[in-house]
């Protein structure tokens, strides 16, 4: 099974026990955005929200969702446990929860806001424990019953790509000045093919996959004077990210 595969068994796993747990007034979805922020968009693998939240047919929630979960991946590894966990707790998602395999066995990280604001973790619970939870609802976590259809170990990862479009001369009326934040309307019409995800963190685009300097290389081109960084070694796993360009000179 390939790790594409693999991780969306993770998720559809966990889709049953979470939904057959919501309270009145609770939704979830999987792979859905979250508009935290004119300049903030993040996709959850799956989260819960209040169904006022869903506005027409938006591509988002606005505000933060009650749960988030992440199923980590060898591209977002990095970020779920760090920056994405940070950008959680800023917005104040009360609950956050990382799915990560340990070896060829998952483990739930459970985080909740504390209250200081912060994120404290509530349990790790790894197959032959379960852990009961009330936040954002009453909930046992089993992994032993949740993940039972868990393969064995996933097969090579295959390297995603940033689609070869056609160099950009100029920023043009989608993007705002290289120095200036991207804001949501706007990222959206620029999102590459073959990134495993896509997310908007603080008006920055974030690419999840494979990238190496033939990625920064058409990434510069597709977005003319910013700052385009790889946040792991070229050719390993992780993010790259799109930053605004240093500020033009007067005179």
């Amino acid at each position: 099974m390939n790790h594409t595969l693999l991780h969306q068994v993770l998720v559809s796993d966990l889709v049953v026990p979470v939904g057959l747990a919501e309270e009145p007034g609770q939704e979830s979805l999987t792979g859905f955005g979250a508009r935290l922020a004119h300049d903030t968009w993040i996709r959850c693998d799956l989260m819960v929200y209040r169904k006022d939240q869903a506005r027409g047919d938006l591509w988002y929630i606005r505000g933060a969702p009650l749960l988030a979960v992440e199923v980590v991946s060898d591209a977002s590894r990095s970020a779920d446990l760090g920056p994405k966990k940070d950008l959680y707790e800023r917005f104040g998602v009360p609950s956050y929860w990382v799915v990560d395999l340990k070896g060829d066995e998952p483990e739930i990280r459970v985080h909740e806001l504390a209250g200081d604001g912060r994120y404290a973790e509530r349990a790790r619970v790894g197959r032959g424990h379960r852990v009961a939870l009330t936040r954002p609802f009453g909930i046992e976590l089993t992994p032993d019953q949740i993940f039972d259809r868990l393969p064995g170990r996933a097969a090579p990862r295959r390297r995603a790509t940033v689609s070869h479009q056609a160099p950009a001369r100029q920023a043009g009326p989608d993007l705002p000045h290289s120095e200036e934040p991207i804001l949501i309307d706007a990222f959206g019409h620029r999102w590459p093919t073959g990134a495993e995800k896509i997310e908007l963190w603080d008006g920055c685009p974030v690419f999840y996959g494979e990238w190496d300097e033939r990625d920064v290389a058409i990434a510069e081109r597709a977005y003319p004077g910013r700052v385009v960084r790889l946040d792991q070694p070229p050719g390993e796993p992780g993010t790259m990210t799109i930053m605004p360009g240093p500020a033009a000179e007067d005179g």
